[in-house]
């Protein structure tokens, strides 16, 4: 435990207890409040390694982001974190937002993170203890604005140890989808895990068999790798679902080894065919909130106002008003209180609200390409019109309207 500063001055010693019930109770609404804007939280888990768990994981975030849920990918495997090599991710773009650069279609779907965001070396082994990791996985999830998700898939180091209890402690309402392997001595493992999951209270959502075959490139047959039924029978067994089968698929070991995990599809990995199934099973079992792709030719905008005009700075707004134009008129306006004045909240308020333009007196370079990359056409200059003109100026495309 950190030393008091002030040892020996009883005063000075109670105004540290405050000021740690206080950052503690800051942090726990943090985490509540994220906790609450995340639909469903899925843990990825394995009793032992080499099964195929994190490269479930990754493929599960895709595949669910693919169908246009938001989706937040979470490595909790602090020993041996793979999640942004297998994604070919370096480099982060906005660490803050969980926001890499991802290709256009996953950009404003999916959101990563993983201890190798903060290295400064990844080839450094991480020496840490349980409590270490501990705070690590409540932070990954207090001070990242992750935003609504849909699905938050946690990818969990094998075993049953610090990060997975972590996990079912800071998120009650974590479900387990356990990963395993044909063979005998995997199922052993899977039997514990499965154990671990009764004994913590966390709701098993199924078991995922991988390398359940081979599919032969030359005539498209699988050949068994190992002797199968096991994963069916240790389902059966603990009455729990075998949601999925999945082949040994030497292309995708090979993209996730060279970092191109996102160029795999359906189309070009037998792996990511089989794992259709399984996505709508855990779909139909997680049904997820409205779809974060926009209607067709409807276009949301928003001003910053203050006392129903325009805000001479976004400062100064006290709350925002939300047009809604559907092929070319204004069908719906409501107005928002502002969303908290902490850096890096109202660009996610914006794509949380499902603002395509956001029309303002003034915005600085920094505001004005992060909004752009969530996506959020910028336009500036305004005149101190009504929010209603300013909107139908820009729909007539008329210089009043402002510049981008």
């Amino acid at each position: 435990m950190e030393k008091c500063p002030h040892e020996g001055d009883a005063k000075a010693c109670a105004t540290c207890d405050v000021a740690r019930k206080e950052q503690k109770s800051a942090e726990d609404l943090a985490l509540c409040r994220t906790l609450r804007q995340i639909r469903h939280k899925i843990l990825v888990m394995s009793g032992k390694g080499g099964v195929g768990k994190s490269s479930v994981a990754v493929a599960l975030a895709l595949a669910l982001a693919r169908r246009g849920h938001r989706v937040g990918l979470m490595d909790v495997d602090i020993h041996g974190p793979n999640v942004l090599r297998m994604l070919g991710l370096k480099e982060a773009f906005d660490l803050q937002h969980a926001q890499f650069r991802l290709p256009p279609e996953l950009f404003h779907r999916l959101k990563v993170i993983s201890v190798e965001a903060v290295m400064k070396n990844r080839e450094i082994a991480v020496i840490w203890r349980g409590p270490l990791k501990h705070q690590l996985i409540r932070q990954f999830l207090s001070d990242i604005q992750w935003g609504e998700l849909d699905y938050l898939v946690i990818d969990a180091p094998p075993g049953t140890g610090d990060e997975p209890m972590s996990v079912a402690q800071t998120i009650p309402e974590a479900k387990a989808l356990i990963v395993t392997t044909p063979q005998e001595i995997s199922l052993a493992d899977v039997r514990k895990s499965l154990n671990f999951c009764q004994k913590v209270n966390l709701e098993v959502l199924g078991l995922v068999e991988n390398m359940s075959g081979y599919v032969c490139p030359h005539c498209g047959k699988e050949v068994p790798l190992f002797k199968k039924g096991g994963g069916q029978k240790t389902a059966q067994a603990y009455k729990v679902p075998l949601v999925g089968t999945l082949p040994f698929d030497p292309q995708m070991v090979e993209a996730a080894d060279e970092g191109r995990l996102l160029e795999m599809t359906e189309d070009n990995s037998p792996f990511f065919r089989a794992l259709r199934p399984m996505v709508n099973f855990l779909v139909q079992l997680l049904p997820p909130g409205p779809p974060l792709t926009r209607e067709p030719g409807v276009w949301k905008f928003a001003v910053p106002t203050d006392d129903g005009r325009p805000a001479a700075r976004l400062s100064e707004a006290r709350d925002f008003a939300l047009l809604t134009v559907k092929e070319g008129t204004i069908v719906a306006r409501e107005t928002r209180p502002a969303p908290s004045p902490e850096e890096g909240a109202l660009p996610l308020w914006l794509e949380e609200q499902g603002v395509t333009h956001l029309l303002t007196r003034a915005l600085g370079d920094k505001a004005r390409d992060l909004l752009r990359k969530k996506g959020i056409e910028v336009v500036t200059d305004l005149s101190e019109a009504e929010p209603e003109a300013l909107v139908s100026r820009y729909l007539a495309g008329l210089p009043e309207a402002g510049g981008a």
